[in-house]
């Protein structure tokens, strides 16, 4: 009996941990499930894609023999509190494996599929991917294959993720040709349609060409030929080497960034008066040093301009929660000078 992964994830989300999973991450119940039905597939295509390769097998397979499979049965706990920051740190690790080189485009999609922001489809692939490592890691463990076995596996998914990925991410992903049926067909029969008017429209346009060509011949007669023909000079432009970030780092960074603001809103979350937000300097002093510790102000200017739009809805949550404290009396006299520096360098980052 073959397996469908697809369904053992969309069973390990199912119900409250989904909804868990969504409040987590910012939506609501309806956006949830339109979400994850995107994003689970795409990580498991991604997985597939990994898999093809006899040397993608094997780095798949060293990390899922890595990958902690008691998580599943607490799902419940690790997406609430301090232990969605757990879910993101792990995730932020496997997503630059799990999609590569397509991060940025598999994102861009799911974007304008959704109707959501970059760092909530982010933030939803960066929860989602452990609990998908978990499930495959936990039947690859307990069938005992190997990293043949596993790219068999992976390859076996292919009808499942055919139907279930969306048109819109199969070109993104370059799953197109592998999945094979009816989404190889499909790219195909684009190619087809786009290029088939093209067997009658390029000699029709040659032979209209010939036909001007003639025309201003005979209209204009025998040209004179420059005595001083000018000389093509080939211009090569410099080398210039402009500095990036990687897609890996990229998410490393959003994972990161991510439980900083998390950590913030809990700590601030939490002052009722000026004794509680005395007690509470300590855990957004922590925050605000990790947040410095990533140096974004020595980022390339395309990673920070990548990350602005990542960063700005953190930004706003934040400043809700910040502007509610500082509505109790003396609360705002202890957290400025702490959190005040921080606000302002972001407020920089996404202008």
């Amino acid at each position: 009996m073959s397996v469908n992964l697809l369904d053992m994830v969309k069973s390990a989300v199912a119900g409250q941990i989904g909804e868990q999973l969504g409040a987590a991450v910012g939506l609501d119940k309806s956006q949830t499930s339109s979400a994850l039905n995107a994003a689970l597939p795409v990580l498991l295509g991604g997985m597939a894609k990994k898999a093809s390769s006899p040397s993608g097998a094997a780095d798949l397979f060293k990390a899922l023999g890595d990958q902690d499979t008691s998580l599943l049965g607490n799902l419940g706990s690790m997406l609430t509190g301090g232990g969605s920051s757990s879910m993101l740190e792990m995730g932020a690790k496997l997503l630059p494996m799990l999609l590569g080189a397509s991060q940025g485009g598999v994102i861009s999609a799911l974007v304008k599929l959704l109707g959501s922001n970059p760092s909530l489809i982010t933030k939803l692939l960066t929860m989602a991917a452990p609990i998908v490592m978990g499930v495959v890691a936990k039947q690859v463990k307990g069938s005992g294959i190997d990293a043949t076995g596993l790219s068999k596996l992976m390859g076996a998914q292919s009808g499942a993720l055919a139907s279930a990925l969306p048109n819109e991410l199969k070109g993104v992903m370059g799953l197109a040709d592998m999945l094979g049926g009816k989404a190889a067909d499909t790219a195909r029969q684009a190619a087809e349609t786009a290029a088939s008017p093209m067997k009658w429209l390029l000699p029709l346009a040659a032979v209209a060409a010939a036909a001007i060509l003639g025309f201003n011949m005979l209209k204009k007669g025998p040209q004179p030929v420059p005595k001083n023909p000018i000389e093509k000079v080939e211009f090569s432009p410099p080398d210039v080497t402009v500095p990036t970030v990687s897609p890996e780092q990229l998410t490393e960074l959003q994972g990161k960034l991510t439980g900083t603001f998390d950590g913030l809103s809990s700590a601030l979350g939490g002052i009722t008066d000026a004794a509680t937000a005395t007690d509470a300097v300590g855990k957004i002093k922590e925050a605000v040093d990790g947040y410095n510790s990533l140096n974004l102000d020595d980022l390339p200017a395309t990673g920070q301009n990548a990350l602005a739009p990542f960063v700005k809805p953190l930004l706003e949550k934040l400043m809700a929660v910040l502007d509610k404290a500082y509505l109790i009396p003396g609360v705002k006299d202890v957290v400025e000078p702490v959190i005040g520096p921080m606000v302002a360098s972001v407020n920089d980052l996404i202008d």
